[in-house]
Parts: structure tokens; sequence; C-alpha cells
């Protein structure tokens, strides 16, 4: 099974839009547009987010820099997707 992935508007509530996948893998693709400490606290979010959803589901990120390529995005995305081992990491994209 590969993970979906689920892209975040800049007000989600990272915990909340985990919450509504229970037991599946995610790819969070976390796009700018919050202000520096709402950045800070999402990104940090993932490790804890992943460890709490283990062992039955992977919890990873992507953070997308401004202007990154969509085709950038998208690799960064399959590339967790498909990476079972993986899990709580964060790959930003764009820089």
């Amino acid at each position: 099974m590969t993970a979906r992935r689920v892209d975040l508007a800049p007000d989600a509530d990272i915990a909340g839009v985990v919450a509504g996948y229970p037991g599946e893998d995610l790819v969070l693709v976390i796009r700018p547009g919050r202000d520096a400490l709402s950045q800070a606290m999402v990104e940090a979010a993932i490790a804890p987010l992943a460890i709490a959803a283990a062992p039955g589901a992977r919890i990873n990120a992507v953070i997308p820099a401004e202007g990154a390529a969509d085709e950038a995005v998208a690799a960064a995305v399959d590339y967790l997707a498909a990476a079972h081992a993986v899990t709580g990491q964060s790959l930003v994209v764009g820089i």
C-alpha cells in the first residue's frame, strides 16, 4: 500500500487532518502561507504524529519552498509514499 497525499491548507490543524485518516499512511504537503511560528509548529508536529500513528501507519511531510516546481514536489511525495521503512520525516523541496 502506498501513502495518501494530503495537501494542508495554511489554516489547517495538522493533528485534526491526520486524525481524519486513521490507520492510513500519509504524505502531508505543507505549503507556504503560515506565519513563521505556525510553520515551525506544523513542521515540529510531524515526528510526534508519526510516533503516535506507528506501527499501523506512517506520517511524512514534504515542505515546498517558495517557487518549488510541482514536479519536484510530486517526486518527493512519490519517494516518501514508496519508502515503506520511512516515517516521521520531512523533505524540504526547492531550495
